[in-house]
């Protein structure tokens, strides 16, 4: 963006700003004033994870946007011939670091539940098992300005300004979950600058900015959106030791019951096993997962990612929601309960897998699409993961998307879950997987069979 004479600011700008409106150098334009919005959300409510995504300014090339004044000093009049603000890049959209760190302040400060926190030097890791649920996107719609170009006695610019703006800014809120739009609001927003800065305009439109996000956060349709009904269920992160043995994890002891164990063959039971696997969404991506209790699902701790609520796909299409009850980022393991409904779990086996027994996998590799798929393998070794924990290796072929889905017998009761596999140089799976053995899983996360 350059502003007129002063192309310099083009490059102090940054990427925001690079291709933004050129001002050149009335008495003004009026700038109405904008009351501030009480938040509407409440200490202590379950809101939903949010994170802006991007900001997009939707002005024509050439629109009057404002109105230079010069003065000395701060005194500025209609002492030169007054010059208009034109808007001369036409519409652009902006991913940028301070609009991102504007807005999460504006929502934190508001008492929303909003990732991306400009003051944690590590946030890239202190967010890492953070999905936001809902994107947010500003579309900036107008812009009105009321700019003061302060100058000397002489009349030469002293490179500050002051003054007042004001815009209007569409949101949209975008559920990662439901893949959809399903909010469109739109709040104003109005900012003065009493003292003259360098780049002083666009001092205002971040200000200005700063107050319709703001009143984002009075607006009572955006709460609804993001609160949560119904008892608030946070993930618990569960300590693994450096062995797969003795007590793992403070949590009390969560029993389930015990699943009669399969009879016959596997493909005699397999439209049973289908049924109860499932395939689990977040803001990110996709993995599987399948039913030990009627309304608990186990899957791999980097699928759930600690996720607040999940998106559970079943093999028939029906869609419920999820929350993390327990999570062990050690042992990779998750478990997940249920918010409506119940299913049939999948009955799980005891003893551990030999070598050379034939086990199979269920899951939905890469795509939704693929849900159910079965492939068979043998158990090739037993091994040990970075912390010591059992991992069941075989060649059973996976891909990402099956991760969290069961490895079964040749009987179709569960003795794993699936976790990674093993690639070359050129990132290509070579058939050798690793899975967690189902009693460690049931054991990290202290749950016992009744």
């Amino acid at each position: 963006m350059g502003f007129g004479y002063r192309e310099r600011w083009a490059i102090s700008l940054g990427v925001l700003l690079t291709f933004a409106p050129i001002l050149v150098a009335c008495e003004g334009t009026h700038v109405a004033p904008v009351a501030p919005l009480a938040s509407a959300a409440a200490q202590g409510e379950d809101l939903a994870a949010i994170q802006l995504d991007r900001v997009v300014f939707n002005l024509e090339r050439g629109e009057l946007i404002g109105h230079y004044r010069s003065g000395n000093f701060q005194l500025c009049g209609p002492s030169f011939t007054p010059t208009p603000i034109h808007w001369a890049t036409g519409r652009f959209t902006a991913r940028d670091e301070e609009l991102s760190d504007i807005f999460y302040r504006e929502m934190r400060d508001a008492g929303y539940n909003v990732i991306g926190d400009p003051d944690a030097l590590f946030g890239n890791y202190v967010d890492a098992d953070r999905d936001a649920e809902y994107l947010v996107a500003g579309r900036v719609d107008s812009i009105s300005m009321d700019v003061c170009n302060e100058v000397t006695i002489a009349g030469r610019p002293i490179g500050t300004q002051h003054g007042s703006a004001g815009t209007t800014v569409t949101w949209q809120v975008f559920s990662t979950l439901d893949r959809k739009v399903v909010l469109e609001t739109r709040t104003d927003g109005s900012a003065e600058l009493p003292d003259g800065v360098a780049d002083g305009e666009i001092a205002l439109i971040f200000r200005a900015f700063a107050a319709a996000a703001r009143n984002l956060g009075g607006d009572p349709r955006f709460h609804d959106v993001l609160l949560r009904k119904g008892t608030s269920q946070q993930a618990t992160k569960t300590a693994a030791p450096l062995s797969g043995w003795g007590k793992v994890t403070d949590q009390p002891a969560l029993a389930i019951p015990v699943t009669d164990l399969f009879s016959g063959t596997i493909g005699a039971n397999m439209a049973r096993i289908q049924a109860s696997v499932v395939t689990i969404t977040t803001g990110i991506g996709q993995g599987s997962g399948f039913f030990v209790a009627p309304n608990l699902i186990l899957t791999n701790h980097h699928v759930a990612r600690n996720a607040a609520r999940l998106k559970v796909t079943l093999i028939n299409g029906m869609e419920v929601f999820a929350t993390t009850l327990r999570s062990d980022a050690k042992r990779d393991v998750a478990l997940l309960q249920v918010e409506n409904g119940t299913f049939t779990p999948l009955p799980l086996r005891r003893t551990p897998v030999a070598l050379t027994e034939e086990v199979y996998a269920v899951g939905s590799p890469l795509y939704e699409s693929l849900a159910g798929t079965v492939t068979r393998g043998i158990v090739s070794q037993n091994q040990r993961n970075e912390h010591g924990l059992e991992l069941i290796q075989a060649d059973v072929t996976i891909q990402p998307g099956s991760s969290g889905g069961p490895l079964l017998d040749n009987q179709g009761n569960v003795v794993g879950l699936s976790q990674s596999g093993l690639t070359d140089e050129t990132d290509h799976l070579v058939g050798i997987n690793f899975f967690v053995p189902i009693a460690d899983a049931l054991r990290q996360l202290n749950i016992v069979l009744q």
